[in-house]
């Protein structure tokens, strides 16, 4: 199945004026991982906000998310009844409008990683380098792998930081970005690990948000940003505000300290809610 050829469902409404940018981590933040915690994932209660106050409250709502595209409509088909209105990808890398239930790649975007100078042989010549040193990376499983993204597990250790340093002084030589991260085991990634990935200078969750707050000329303050774990903290930084729904990773919420009162969607609309009142 191709992505492109299946129409999504409708996204919701588009606001004439928008206010607010509500970007969404997918795994464990919109979408629970376990089939039995998506019975109470409280998706249908926000889709059923955000179509009755999108205009109202000028609310556009997407994913921002590490999983790729195939694995995000995978994990959302029979779930979503309404698509969102943007679909970042891939860790930041790949970024979609909806429009009439079709994805339409922003050539913005496109244009950021063409002028960044990423290439695969860039990122393959320095995982080259580290396997041949003996470094124990292994390679994550195909849904979180893309087009501008290459994803690892490392495994905790005594030499962590010396090893995160030689990765990041090769990424540094190549002009690759590289994004260390604790890993969620909820999501279904192993404990005691880290994600290492390599993806262009100009992309990333934190770069997604800068990148919307151009294209909607909207200030920081304007943009919300929603997570589960420790990836999402860049994309907090950027952010007016960042939230960790209820059922984050408790390394997460201790790192970032709170989170809010409702897991999944819950979370999400608790906080929607008391916009502009």
């Amino acid at each position: 199945m191709t992505i492109f050829n299946e129409k999504l469902p409708a996204e919701f409404p588009l606001p004439a004026v928008i206010r607010t940018v509500v970007c969404c981590d997918l795994d464990e933040t919109y979408i629970p991982t376990a089939c039995d915690d998506k019975l109470l994932g409280g998706v249908a209660e926000l889709e059923s906000y955000i179509e009755s106050s999108a205009e109202k409250k000028g609310i556009l709502l997407g994913w921002v998310t590490g999983t790729n595209l195939a694995s995000a409509w995978r994990k959302s088909r029979d779930y979503i009844s309404r698509s969102p209105h943007f679909i970042c990808c891939s860790l930041g890398t790949e970024f979609y409008w909806v429009r009439n239930g079709r994805l339409c790649p922003s050539k913005t975007w496109s244009e950021r990683i063409h002028q960044s100078g990423y290439s695969r042989e860039k990122v393959d010549s320095i995982v080259c380098i580290l396997l041949e040193k003996g470094m124990p990376l292994r390679k994550q499983p195909e849904d979180y792998q893309g087009p501008y993204k290459v994803s690892y597990y490392y495994p905790e250790g005594p030499t962590m930081s010396n090893d995160f340093a030689y990765i990041q002084a090769l990424a540094d030589e190549r002009r690759v970005r590289v994004v260390f991260t604790r890993c969620n085991p909820a999501a279904g990634d192993p404990t005691d690990c880290y994600d290492v990935e390599f993806i262009p200078l100009s992309c990333g969750k934190d770069q997604a948000v800068a990148f919307l707050m151009e294209e909607t000329t909207l200030p920081k303050e304007a943009i919300l940003a929603f997570g589960d774990s420790a990836n999402d903290f860049a994309m907090f930084a950027q952010a007016g505000k960042g939230y960790l729904v209820e059922n984050a990773d408790p390394f997460a919420i201790k790192q970032h300290g709170s989170s809010l009162e409702g897991a999944y969607c819950h979370g999400i609309l608790n906080v929607l809610k008391k916009l502009q009142e």
